[in-house]
């Protein structure tokens, strides 16, 4: 029997080819560029309104415009020519972050927010179809274990910069830099290589990337055991701000650094490409939820909760997996119509997931009844997926 640790292809193969290599370095240079924008909008917006809302609302204006992208105009993504349509969004984004450069206020903060959600909605779901017809399937997922590894470290680096450059030098240095890094990732994305002439698609009608999803079995179980993963994505970082001051850093970054250190190591190996081990894994995210309620519940250490938050962290990375299976087993030519349902699912369960939990902890009197539903809400998906994998031979 072949050995599931085995190294398919490296992450050294990934930055070698044409295409793959190129969406990384991209990747890269976008990524830093949009954390470091997004900490001067949301420091933007708390500066111009003197309160947490206005923070808060900068980050939620992304939301909408990313569900009505995806759902609404989602069909138009498997239709419109990949690289054309990737270069036109990393300028439209370029422009919208002028706005507030040049006239930094609440108001432009909030449009520069929604129109970036939007764009960035269509955008990974372009790339991911990229991904899925021009790459070949033995990359596919090193790709995506290489792309959340790069997520991971973008966001620590990336809100670390654009915080210190908007204290520093205010809003107008960081959100000149995340233009620029859109103006950069445009001129890389128009000599993209390899994208051969597509055959003209009809457009669907919205919703049917559901459709899409269900008609296929293995994708309908992924895609249910991934939404019980993004309604307790936040929680470790959500519950963190209830540390004792001096632990919150350390609480609230043990699951980004859980996620990177998973993500660098079995994101690259054979593990993640079966849907069981994908299954398997996501089971240890509910048992890594459940020890955090424990130690919630029983007040112990934050050391404690941080060492429950790195297993959290890690174990989700089960859906780096899962993003590679999706690219395989997607209909021909519709992998952007399913990425755009998955990415808008996954920012409405993301923002109501965290609600609802947190809603329930404060009920209980205790962040552990939060990470307890979370960790029973994840460990009955995973369970359940793996018996219909199981019946199916997958």
């Amino acid at each position: 029997m072949e050995s599931t640790t085995e190294v398919r292809a490296g992450y050294r193969t990934v930055l070698r080819h044409p295409i793959a290599g190129r969406l990384v370095a991209v990747k890269a240079v976008s990524e830093v560029g949009d954390f470091v924008g997004l900490a001067a909008l949301l420091l933007l917006g708390y500066q111009q309104t003197g309160s947490l809302l206005g923070a808060a609302a900068v980050y939620t204006a992304r939301a909408l415009p990313a569900i009505l992208v995806a759902t609404l105009l989602g069909g138009w993504l498997d239709v419109l020519p990949r690289r054309p349509t990737l270069v036109a969004l990393a300028l439209a984004g370029a422009c919208a972050l002028a706005l507030p450069a040049l006239y930094p206020a609440a108001a432009t903060a909030l449009a520069a927010s929604a129109i970036l959600g939007a764009i960035r909605a269509a955008y990974a779901a372009l790339t991911t179809a990229v991904v899925a017809e021009a790459v070949e399937p033995a990359i596919q997922l090193p790709y995506f274990g290489v792309a959340a590894l790069i997520n991971l470290l973008a966001q620590v680096g990336g809100i670390a910069v654009g915080s210190g450059l908007t204290v520093a030098l205010g809003p107008r240095v960081a959100l000149l830099a995340d233009l620029v890094s859109f103006l950069v990732a445009a001129a890389m994305l128009g000599t993209l290589p390899g994208l051969s002439a597509r055959s003209r698609r009809d457009r669907l009608p919205p919703g049917a990337g559901f459709v899409l999803i269900w008609q296929q079995p293995t994708l309908r179980v992924l895609a249910l055991l991934t939404w019980a993963t993004l309604i307790c994505s936040v929680l470790p970082e959500t519950v963190a701000t209830n540390a004792p001051p001096g632990w919150i850093p350390v609480v609230m970054a043990s699951s980004a650094l859980g996620g990177a250190v998973f993500a660098a190591v079995v994101g690259r190996l054979r593990f993640l490409e079966r849907p069981l081990n994908q299954t398997r894994t996501a089971a240890v995210l509910g048992f890594g939820l459940v020890g955090g309620a424990v130690v919630l519940f029983c007040g112990g250490h934050p050391l404690l909760l941080a060492g429950a938050n790195v297993v959290i962290g890690a174990a989700t990375g089960w859906t780096v997996g899962a993003q590679a299976t999706f690219a395989r087993l997607a209909p021909v030519g519709r992998m952007g119509q399913i990425e755009a349902t998955m990415i808008a699912s996954n920012v409405f369960l993301e923002g109501v997931g965290v609600l609802v939990l947190s809603g329930i902890a404060v009920a209980a009197g205790s962040d552990g009844a939060g990470y307890l539903v979370g960790g029973v809400l994840v460990l009955g998906a995973a369970f359940g997926a793996e018996r219909r994998l199981r019946v199916s031979g997958r």
